[in-house]
């Protein structure tokens, strides 16, 4: 790869009147010189301000359910965001350089109509993300009226949710919208903003943990608590049945409830409390059994811990009886085993934004500001955030007398700062955290998918059109869905769209640097039938390169997603999809490198 001339990296401006082409708006031409304003700092506020969100927050306490101690899950986080910091720093160079968008940059790799797939699918990956923070804010605005009118009722409603949780979520949709109408200058005014105000946050949550946690020391030993199985439940004999229960300890290594609740049947009382008999709380139970029981025989029990009137949530285990003695479950996994699948898991949590990163650099000053600004703003956040939430949410299960196991810690700080007893204490607390996922989905999740849909049509769908539509959307996929469980949001949701952003970022990256040496002919990408037209408007090699670089890892998401039997599908393909956005990635950007140079497509 040859290195370019003074004269080319310098930043291009277009000299020529593009307003008449049916591929062009105000929103998605080229950025002026003058109009290059953002320096490292901006950026470095833009990713703090992205960073710094709820979603962070759980990261490192998702791993930690995962299997993980406090340092493996810090690490694979801090090496996810460093990798993709790479691709980041890549597709960010022609934004500076050319002054144009995600979608715009697309053209030249995909075709001027080719690029909707591309920007369509960062799209609607980004309104999943737009969907999910907004219910996120909802839930803290939810928060805040249970603080004030505790004992207002709700009605369930069919998707899952109550009415109050729906009106709360509806209301900081509007809050976004109103925002997104504002325009581009508005998201940045309030990401400078609010960045300073959520580092505040952070720190004060930390001081919070570790003073009442009992020191950092303490709190982080508990963290071992997310790594052990919550119960086990193992034959003895024909007779006996062995249950093991991680039972919480309050600061002094007492156990925290009073009683469980043992039965075989998940029958649930209106009082909330399972039916069966009580034992004194023990960390293991041995049960007699009336009847022996027969070799190959399987049953499910149920536990939960309760204190007077409090409770925990209902577990379950499954035990099979064999002469020899049921195998004991495992209280640990290997840390290789994890670390590769988790962390293409923190690679795709910022694999969305590597693509479309030249929405925001488009307006930086020159590109030593916008490397330095992501460099500093990126990586150390993340850990630094998720760190914090791993502290809070181990520093929780000593603090709270009222969490008996470790599945009811309370993993997000909505939930968190939802305990205290001081409304005002809930009502600022919930302010904060509010204005930290604002900021984060204006900026993640809403120029992307405005930007993209506003290519779809130019003449017709403007960037406040877009964003409204992604707000739209994003409610039409039900968000509360997407993170209802570890498995869903990290396995099905981040590594998932992963595998499908993996093979545009190479793609983009193959044309730009390898194919094209960083050369674009800026009029031309605004040109219905200029150089970027290919055959219909549309570059076969670079649909072909995205369909060879998903299918390896489509088998492996039918499985996680349970579409398909896992026993009907290789390992060796189930264990591909771990490495999802690595695969796409190096598979698309040979193909379509190799494809583009045996082409007779123009290379500059």
């Amino acid at each position: 790869m040859s290195q370019e001339t003074n004269e080319e990296r310098k930043m291009v401006e277009l000299t020529v009147d593009i307003s008449d082409s049916p591929l062009s708006n105000p929103d998605i031409y080229p950025t002026k010189i003058e109009e290059r304003t953002w320096n490292k700092w901006d950026i470095a506020a833009l990713w703090v301000g992205m960073a710094i969100c709820i979603p962070t927050y759980m990261l490192a306490a998702s791993l930690l359910g995962s299997g993980m101690n406090w340092w493996q899950a810090v690490f694979t986080i801090l090496v996810g965001n460093v990798i993709v910091l790479i691709p980041m720093m890549l597709n960010s160079h022609p934004g500076t350089k050319y002054g144009i968008p995600f979608p715009v940059l697309s053209r030249a790799s995909f075709g001027v109509h080719g690029a909707h797939v591309p920007s369509i699918l960062r799209a609607l990956v980004a309104c999943g993300w737009f969907g999910i923070q907004t219910w996120i804010g909802g839930i803290a605005i939810y928060m805040c009226i249970q603080a004030f009118w505790p004992g207002i009722e709700w009605t369930d409603l069919p998707t899952g949710i109550n009415s109050g949780q729906l009106l709360s979520f509806l209301a900081f949709w509007a809050i976004n919208i109103f925002i997104i109408v504002k325009g581009i200058e508005s998201i940045r005014w309030l990401e400078k903003w609010a960045a300073p105000v959520l580092i505040l946050i952070g720190l004060v949550l930390f001081a919070w943990a570790v003073f009442y946690g009992g020191g950092i020391s303490k709190v982080l030993d508990r963290s071992s608590e997310f790594t052990k199985p919550v119960i086990t439940a193992n034959y003895q004999d024909a007779q006996t049945i062995e249950i093991n229960l991680n039972l919480l300890r309050d600061s002094e290594e007492k156990i925290k409830a009073g009683n469980v609740i043992v039965g075989t049947t998940n029958e649930v009382g209106d009082d909330g409390f399972l039916k069966g008999k009580r034992y004194p709380a023990a960390s293991t139970i041995a049960i007699t059994l009336d009847t022996a029981a027969e070799e190959g025989t399987k049953g499910t029990w149920f536990c939960q811990a309760v204190k007077d009137d409090k409770k925990s949530s209902i577990v379950s285990a499954s035990a099979q009886y064999e002469k020899e003695g049921a195998p004991k479950s495992s209280e640990g996994k290997d840390f290789w085993t994890l670390f590769f699948p988790l962390l293409t898991a923190m690679v795709g949590f910022w694999a969305t934004l590597s693509l479309n990163i030249p929405d925001f650099t488009r307006y930086a000053k020159s590109q030593k500001e916008q490397l330095s600004g992501q460099f500093l703003g990126l990586p150390l956040t993340m850990a630094f955030y998720s760190f914090i939430g791993l502290v809070a949410t181990s520093a929780a299960l000593l603090i709270f007398d009222d969490i008996f196991l470790v599945n009811d810690a309370p993993w997000d700080p909505v939930n968190l700062l939802g305990r205290a007893s001081n409304t005002f204490v809930v009502l600022l607390s919930m302010f904060a955290l509010a204005v930290a996922t604002l900021s984060t989905n204006l900026a993640a999740n809403v120029v992307a998918p405005a930007n993209g849909f506003s290519n779809l049509m130019p003449k017709k769908i403007s960037f406040k059109m877009g964003g409204i539509i992604t707000g739209i959307v994003g409610i039409l996929m039900m968000p509360w869905k997407l993170i209802a469980s570890t498995q869903g949001y990290i396995f099905t949701w981040l590594i998932g769209y992963s595998a499908l952003l993996g093979p545009i970022a190479g793609i983009v990256i193959a044309d730009y640097y390898i194919v094209r040496r960083t050369r674009l002919s800026l009029p031309d990408l605004y040109k219905v039938e200029g150089k970027y037209h290919y055959k219909g408007g549309v570059n076969v090699i670079a649909i072909v390169a995205v369909i060879l670089g998903v299918l390896p890892n489509l088998p492996g998401f039918l499985v996680t997603a349970g579409f398909m039997d896992g026993a009907s599908v290789s390992m060796f393909l189930q264990n591909i999809y771990q490495y999802a956005w690595f695969v796409g990635f190096g598979i698309s950007l040979v193909v379509y490198s190799i494809g583009m140079m045996l082409s007779s497509y123009p290379k500059d």
